[in-house]
């Protein structure tokens, strides 16, 4: 498997970049690069891995991403499979620049001391919601058709109503750990697998043979790099994919545990509030007729009309 350190490409008639992103799902592995992103997802779900930090992500998703944070997007497995009832489509939207791109010493200035202030708070990662996750999202969409410097105020627009909004989550716990190229080939390795394989038991026995360790050298080398053990890595995965079953599924708790990867239904219970804070049947209550986020149906519609 590649190595994580992506390298964005350059443009010579702007400063930074905004792309279009689309195809039948997510194939970029777990990666990092020195650019900030944003990113807004138009279509798919799945996981996202960002930092330490794993929730789902659905149309609609916009996150700001330090730079040299780890993150990855992974798509639902039906995206993966030839043979779905219907083609299924990823797009996504993305705003890539340099601390620098404006000039070394651009964010000293008074004027935009909370920019800098919200590029040094992305380092762990932010999720944009409500209000100010649709008015940016509407201006991601429309900047698709400015040019020069039109485009540039618009970029700088857009960071400066999200400096300001009350509206952002921090989504890693943690600073992320800076690791080397095959190490990252390896942790990207260890989560495929987990990715794949999550419905059934996974031991770590069995998940150290991937990677060449015996079981304890194994545990050290996920901690000191992830900041979680493995089998904390595990139920959040598994924990995530009974949200998404609680919210879209008509089934009983006892059915989601069996489907995720559980044998133990109090078991399943208590891991579900470690790590969600509530039960699965509070959960379910509270997010059955509200989403997490919302389908920006809309917005969508508007962007696809730019398209033709």
């Amino acid at each position: 498997m590649n190595a994580i350190i992506q390298k964005v490409p350059t443009f010579s008639n702007t400063s930074f970049a905004i792309q279009e992103w689309s195809g039948p799902y997510f194939s970029v592995p777990w990666h990092f690069h020195p650019e900030y992103e944003l990113v807004l997802i138009l279509s798919s779900e799945g996981d996202r891995f960002i930092g330490d930090s794993i929730k789902r992500f659905r149309p609609g998703d916009l996150v700001l991403i330090g730079s040299n944070i780890p993150h990855w997007y992974r798509n639902d497995e039906i995206y993966y499979q030839e043979n779905s009832e219907k083609p299924l489509e990823v797009l996504s939207l993305y705003v890539q620049f340099k601390f620098d791109f404006l000039g070394h010493h651009f964010f000293d200035a008074p004027e935009t001391k909370n920019i800098k202030a919200l590029l040094d708070s992305s380092q762990m990662g932010l999720e944009i919601k409500g209000k100010t996750r649709e008015l940016v999202t509407d201006m991601m969409i429309d900047m698709q058709k400015l040019t020069g410097m039109n485009k540039l105020l618009q970029l700088l627009n857009m960071l400066d109503i999200i400096s300001n909004s009350n509206e952002l989550e921090i989504l890693s716990a943690h600073e992320s750990v800076s690791i080397n190229a095959k190490d990252s080939e390896r942790i990207n390795t260890i989560y495929e697998y987990v990715m794949c394989n999550f419905k059934r038991p996974i031991s770590v026995e069995e998940v150290s043979k991937l990677l060449y360790m015996c079981p304890e050298t194994f545990c050290r080398f996920f901690k000191k790099r992830t900041r979680k053990n493995f089998t904390y890595f595990l139920n959040e995965i598994r924990v995530a994919h009974a949200c998404k079953m609680l919210v879209e599924k008509d089934l009983n708790i006892s059915e989601v545990c069996f489907a995720c990867g559980y044998n133990n239904i109090s078991y399943f219970n208590r891991q579900f509030k470690v790590i969600k804070k509530m039960t699965p049947q509070v959960f379910k209550q509270t997010y059955r007729n509200n989403k997490f986020i919302e389908l920006f149906e809309y917005q969508v519609k508007k962007y696809n009309k730019t398209r033709q």
